[in-house]
């Protein structure tokens, strides 16, 4: 998705993100209030408004009851976290500078910051209340994910108009290059000893990329995606990755399975399906076919998808974990996190 590329280029450069607002709308449901939050219950799981504040909460990441968010309620983009355990949120980021794109593992987040004038990758250790930047050089260093004791970005430092994928190792304080070949390589995945990402060494005429796998402990490197068409955003679990591919003419949703070298088709309608994620059986993602974006997600185990949101506003970016997913909504004029609870 050639548009979607470039507003994801531009966010990383300038974190702007453009919002679509849309009148409220929702199906017909018994609602409650509970600390503030709208609590929804059907029957598919509980639905809850995470953020309440009139400003844009935007791109959230889950681990266990943990959510974090950028937000932008203090005149400029900060990093909080709400434990769903204790109902409590809490701000992260107090600097004055430009925080974004948060992820969680554990007791860790890790985000891109804007401080010293260029975009280093930080973290916070919520055991301690501890800050620390992970990078300190003076090119880009962006769209960071973490698992475990290792944290993967893209990074400048090579070159003004390619990413490199670089990874640090927390419990060793060591960074270490993982792609060298010159290409560009963009929105970095890890699980265990595998890092995915998306790459256009392979590009023809229309700048295609594909998905690559890059293991450990192997040092070895493969490619996921064979085919000439456009893979994009990918996300893994154990053995399975899934990613956004146009070889149908739209973008589908796409599984491949490292223990089997099989790859399924997930999505077979003619709409728009990207921003995958997975947590171990179900893959999630955003869908376009009722007219607006909606979170969808498909069951590996019985082959069955189900609709997550049926309202009427823009419902994008979700994560999943265990039976918790969260995605980013502006059914009351600004986006606001959400999150359902699967029965």
């Amino acid at each position: 998705m050639k548009d979607k590329k470039k507003l994801h280029s531009a966010a990383l450069a300038s974190v702007t993100i453009v919002l679509f607002l849309f009148v409220f709308s929702s199906a017909a449901s018994a609602s409650i209030a509970d600390n503030s939050h709208d609590v929804t219950s059907t029957n598919i799981g509980i639905e809850t408004r995470i953020t309440t504040s009139e400003s844009e909460q935007s791109y959230p990441a889950i681990y266990e009851n943990r959510i974090v968010w950028m937000d932008n309620r203090n005149g400029n983009w900060d990093i909080y976290m709400y434990d769903s355990s204790t109902s409590k949120e809490k701000r992260i980021t107090t600097d004055e500078s430009e925080q974004s794109y948060p992820v969680i593992y554990g007791n860790r987040i890790v985000w891109q910051d804007d401080r010293n004038g260029n975009y280093d990758i930080y973290m916070y250790d919520i055991s301690t209340s501890k800050e620390k930047r992970i990078t300190s050089n003076s090119s880009d260093s962006v769209w960071p994910a973490i698992y475990g004791n290792k944290i993967v970005w893209m990074d400048n430092r090579n070159g003004d108009y390619y990413y490199d994928i670089y990874m640090y190792d927390i419990s060793t304080s060591k960074e270490k290059r993982i792609t060298t070949d010159g290409s560009n390589h963009q929105e970095p995945a890890i699980y265990g000893n595998r890092i995915v990402w998306d790459d256009d060494r392979n590009q023809n005429a229309d700048y295609k990329t594909d998905i690559y796998m890059y293991d450990i402990f192997t040092k070895k490197e493969k490619r996921i995606t064979p085919d000439e068409s456009y893979h994009y955003a990918p996300a893994i679990y154990y053995n399975k990755i899934v990613w956004q591919d146009d070889r149908n003419g739209n973008y589908d949703i796409y599984m491949y399975d490292i223990s089997t070298s099989k790859e399924k088709r997930i999505t077979t309608n003619s709409s728009t399906s990207d921003n995958p994620v997975i947590y171990g059986n179900r893959i999630v993602w955003t869908d376009n076919r009722n007219g607006n974006n909606d979170i969808y997600m498909y069951d590996i185990s019985i082959s069955k998808e189900k609709r997550i949101t049926s309202n009427s506003s823009n419902s994008v970016w979700p994560a999943i974990y265990g039976n918790k997913i969260v995605w980013m909504d502006n059914r009351n004029g600004d986006y606001d996190i959400y999150m359902k609870r699967l029965k």
